[in-house]
């Protein structure tokens, strides 16, 4: 009983070992960026005033939208993957948190002996039993064990935060391929109509090589321009094809190219706030999961350190013995016993030194990883915010340039039929109002994708509700 006072004494006064407090969100930023980094108080881009809200998703009104990205959501096996992961993470908080509980193990055990001899006083069969119950409890006076369970906490919410992040990127991949598709498709009708306004002017040139107002040159170079357009024809079938089939693996689907494309793009939602730089620290699932990876590497060290010192444990044992040699000794078949020790690492070859090595290379890996999701991040916001208003001024010049080349072919079929222009310049005008619709078909969608990026970028979800600091339920 003596023994078992001075344990629970000793384990009384040493439980107020506490772990060392976390580096902080800004001591971690501190260390992770270069001195002479600094972060704006708004964004250089351009300035876009008012807190980040989330459901971008409804601002597009695009019903068939958000039905594929529900079923992304449901049937995406990359998704399904990291929603795995996050599930591992939780069993581990298990797994590392047992140390700390007492472990109960019981023993049930039966042997029978005979033994041979010449004489018949020698043989005999015996028979020995025992039935135990041991308890062993290792002691975390230092607190090793609670700093691993503390890192794995800590990985558990950064894969909380991966989650949450692959959930977003995931949103904004199918939102970007739809559109892609609806892109691809309008390119491809471009096209057939590119191959219909080339065999017009094959045509044409026919019909004035026939009568004698122009050259079998007009004719092969017609033809020339024809054959070129069916073939671009089919590598705009091909992108088109290849698109749908991207769009319907991360969907889960068979990729078989049968998905309908929206013909039309949305009309392009209005301006968003992007809220300050400072505060996508707080927001952004990545970001916050780069920190907690950060804390998780800082535990890990800790308990590498703190495996240094001695280990402390307890062991408390109670079984009963069958055996004849207790009836014959008239021994009690009931036995208690208690344990107490400690294991002191003395020599390991340096292991030990080089775990800890290992692990403050590790946490120093995990600061410059944050600092580069940071640098990165702010990069993705600064770029997605100057583009929209170059972007825009971009589609407005190329709006521009095909009216005037469209107007452009038109004046020059007149006058060809005229005889006053040759195909040649008929046909590099139409080449270059062909190319223009091109650019401005391409530019809608670019202005469309940059949006989503944008949104992506500022760690907005595309579920409802406002956008606040480090909101999300675990």
């Amino acid at each position: 009983m003596r023994i078992s006072r001075a344990a629970l004494t000793l384990v009384l006064a040493l439980a107020g070992c506490a772990l060392r407090p976390p580096p902080s969100q800004p001591e971690i930023l501190a260390s992770a960026l270069p001195a002479e980094t600094v972060i704006p108080h708004e964004w250089i881009a351009d300035r876009y005033p008012g807190a980040v809200t989330n459901d971008w998703l409804s601002a597009f009104n695009d019903p068939v939208l958000d039905a594929i990205l529900a079923e992304a959501l449901a049937n995406n096996l990359d998704l399904l993957q990291a929603a795995d992961k996050v599930e591992v993470a939780r069993q581990m908080v298990t797994v590392v948190g047992a140390k700390l509980l007492p472990q109960i193990g019981g023993k049930i055990a039966g042997k029978r002996t005979h033994d041979f001899g010449d004489e018949d006083y020698i043989k005999h069969t015996h028979s020995h039993t025992v039935a135990a119950l041991n308890i062993a409890w290792e002691m975390d006076v230092w607190g090793r064990l609670r700093s691993q369970r503390a890192a794995a906490e800590a990985e558990y919410d950064a894969g909380v935060f991966e989650y949450a992040y692959a959930q977003q990127s995931l949103a904004a991949t199918v939102a970007l391929n739809w559109y892609l598709t609806t892109e691809t498709y309008q390119l491809l009708q471009l096209a057939e109509r590119a191959v219909e306004i080339y065999a017009g002017l094959l045509q044409l040139a026919e019909i004035r090589r026939d009568s004698g107002k122009s050259t079998d040159l007009d004719v092969v170079d017609a033809r020339a321009r024809m054959e070129t357009a069916m073939s671009e024809l089919q590598s705009a079938r091909i992108d088109f094809d290849r698109a749908r089939r991207t769009l319907e693996v991360l969907l889960g689907r068979y990729p078989a190219a049968e998905i309908q494309a929206a013909p039309h793009y949305p009309p392009l939602p209005p301006p968003v706030a992007a809220g300050l730089p400072a505060t996508l620290l707080e927001r952004r699932p990545d970001i916050l999961a780069a920190e907690y990876r950060v804390l998780a590497a800082f535990r890990k060290r800790e308990a590498v350190r703190l495996a240094l010192l001695p280990d402390f444990s307890l062991s408390l044992t109670a079984e009963r013995l069958g055996d004849h040699l207790l009836e014959v000794l008239h021994l009690s078949p009931y036995r208690a016993s208690v344990e107490m020790g400690a294991t002191v690492p003395i020599y390991e070859g340096g292991a030990l030194c080089a775990y800890l090595n290992i692990a403050t290379a590790e946490q120093a890996q995990a600061v410059a990883h944050y600092g580069s999701v940071v640098l990165n991040a702010f990069r993705e916001v600064e770029n997605a915010i100057a583009s929209e208003a170059l972007l825009a001024r971009q589609l407005e010049y190329a709006q521009r340039a095909l009216a005037d080349r469209t107007r452009a072919v038109e004046i020059a079929r007149v006058q060809y039929r005229a005889g006053r222009r040759d195909l040649l310049w008929v046909e590099e005008l139409q080449a270059g109002q062909i190319a223009a619709e091109a650019k401005v078909i391409q530019l809608r969608n670019a202005r469309i994708a940059n949006r989503i990026r944008l949104h992506l970028a500022l760690g907005g979800s595309f579920g409802g509700g406002l956008a606040a600091p480090g909101g999300l339920s675990k």
